[in-house]
């Protein structure tokens, strides 16, 4: 009898596809894990570069609201300034302040700047104290980097000799280069060193390149600049209205040029003329719905949603979308200026005082001491219907500031070589436009910014919001009729009348002119005046 042998196999199939699919899950897992690894690290990559940006930018914020302190009519908040920060010269440096869930970390240094005559960027205070500066702001963003110092790798590697988003050879490929090519375009993570300090040095000029770790380690770091301009009323445009704009006349001109430079001459029309790039800059903004321009103007016109009548003789450009405010203007703080008060009634006056009201034909006055644009003599009078003619102390710069406070100003004012005269006015300007002669520093080429006119706003109603008065700058012919000067009365009505040549400008809240003038923009009013605000300028971000 034999025996039958029963091979069941069936078995065998099920256990290969368990196999099989234990191969392929470990074979997955790992891909996951890996996948699932790098996307983490990418990710808080990617929002570790997007808060670095946003602490440069803080820090930028930080220093800007630093600045503004100088503005501020609290004098606590004035000596404030830069407190706790660490200054050399005129460069302040922020302490590193650390913020945020992520521990993000900035620090800012603010630079003084200046453009001198030529147009060139200076570093450090302007040498002309009438001048404000300029300044440049450069702030660095850190955000750490948990975990384990190692890069997302979402840049292509590539071979040494091979272009990777830039030239080879270049100072952007021997970054790339060494620091290892991958994911280097946009996410420079610092590991042991500053990358950028190493690289191009703490200014990025090149300068000073030293191993210096980074603040935290690792951890990624965006740089941003800013240049920060003074906002001042005379700033790049002759005339400045809030509201109705009629003129200056069909045969009226406006135009600009530098005193720095010389004296005024007519190069609008002569591009080779090495002063011709300072003689297109007759500018207006004007704040009406429409605005009526007459004459010839080599400069650009901007309104706020308004529409130009009369644009024909427009050489510059027309931008009908400029946001245009004039908020009312306050009396400045006046401490540190050093006050001279009035003569006694009946009892003449002494060469460096003045009565409570300017009524004499013959009234000199004569400063003792120079003082400086921060520390001004300063004079309160009611009135000024006389003429006043204001001296310098010894030959010497000398800075002049009257507010005249209970009437209009009538009479004449002359201004002799190296004064530098400021005036207050509370109520209304009525006089000619020969009645106002500007000798500073020359007669031949007077400087719009050494005669400086500021018409204070008038109160508001409480419940209206509406002035309680208005005000008004009249300006009549008269025979010489050069004027040199600048206003800025943002609540005054103007009427200029005749043909006078006028240098420098006009900030008020509506202007009409029926004459055919001849308006001269000074460009270095460009910095000049009272200081009302800041604005940024430029913005860039180093991404090196």
């Amino acid at each position: 009898m034999q025996t039958r042998k029963v091979f069941r196999e069936s078995g065998n199939a099920l256990i290969c596809a368990l196999i099989a699919i234990l191969i392929v899950s470990l074979i997955g897992a790992n891909v996951l894990s890996n996948s699932t690894t790098r996307l983490n690290v990418s990710s808080n990559q990617v929002r570790a570069w997007r808060e670095a940006l946003e602490a440069a930018e803080a820090g930028g914020e930080t220093a800007f609201a630093e600045l503004r302190k100088q503005i501020s009519t609290d004098a606590a908040v004035r000596a404030s300034q830069w407190s706790g920060w660490t200054t050399s010269g005129t460069t302040h440096t922020s302490p590193q302040a650390t913020f945020g869930a992520s521990n993000l970390i900035t620090q800012t240094t603010v630079e003084a700047f200046y453009f001198d005559a030529a147009g060139v960027f200076h570093s450090g205070a302007s040498p002309d104290p009438n001048q404000n500066n300029w300044y440049r702001l450069r702030s660095k963003g850190t955000a750490p980097l948990p975990n384990l110092k190692r890069t997302g790798m979402d840049d292509a590697l590539m071979e040494d000799g091979q272009k990777h988003f830039a030239a080879f050879g270049s100072t952007q490929m021997k970054d790339i280069i060494a620091r290892g090519k991958g994911d280097s375009l946009l996410r420079k993570i610092d590991f042991k060193y500053d990358h950028f300090v190493s690289t191009y040095g703490p200014n990025g000029d090149g300068l000073n390149k030293a191993l210096v770790a980074p603040l935290a380690a690792p951890s990624l770091s965006r740089r941003i600049e800013q240049v920060v301009t003074p906002v001042t009323p005379f700033f790049d445009a002759a005339i400045k209205a809030n509201g109705i704009f009629y003129g200056l006349g069909s045969a009226a001109m406006l135009d600009s040029y530098d005193s720095r430079k010389g004296p005024y001459v007519f190069v609008a029309n002569d591009p080779t003329n090495p002063r011709y790039r300072d003689s297109r800059h007759g500018s207006l903004e004007i704040g009406s719905a429409t605005a009526t321009v007459k004459g010839m103007l080599y400069g650009d016109v901007a309104t706020n949603g308004g529409t130009i009548v009369g644009s024909s003789q427009i050489t510059g450009s027309i931008d009908n979308n400029v946001p245009f405010i004039l908020n009312d203007y306050k009396m400045p703080s006046t401490l540190g200026w050093v006050y001279v008060p009035p003569s006694l009634p009946l009892v003449p006056s002494l060469p460096f005082q003045l009565p409570s009201d300017v009524t004499s034909n013959s009234q000199s006055l004569t400063p003792l001491v120079a003082g400086t644009a921060s520390t001004p003599t300063y004079y309160v009078v009611s009135s000024l219907s006389g003429k006043l003619t204001v001296n310098s102390a010894g030959g010497a710069d000398t800075y002049v500031a009257i507010r005249v406070n209970g009437g209009d100003i009538t009479g004449s004012i002359t201004v002799n070589s190296g004064v530098h005269l400021k005036i207050y006015f509370d109520y209304d300007i009525n006089t000619k436009n020969n009645n106002l002669t500007n000798n500073s520093p020359t007669s031949t080429n007077p400087s719009a910014g050494n005669m400086q006119f500021y018409g204070i706003s008038p109160p508001r109603d409480p419940v209206t919001n509406i002035p309680t008065r208005t005000q008004s700058i009249t300006l009549d012919s008269g025979t010489p009729s050069t004027l040199a000067a600048t206003f800025y009365a943002p609540s005054a009505d103007v009427h200029e009348n005749g043909n006078p040549d006028f240098i420098g400008t006009m900030v008020c809240k509506s202007f009409y002119a029926n004459g055919n003038i001849s308006w001269h923009y000074d460009r270095a009013l460009n910095s000049e005046g009272e200081l009302l605000d800041f604005r940024i300028a430029s913005y860039v971000e180093d991404t090196r």
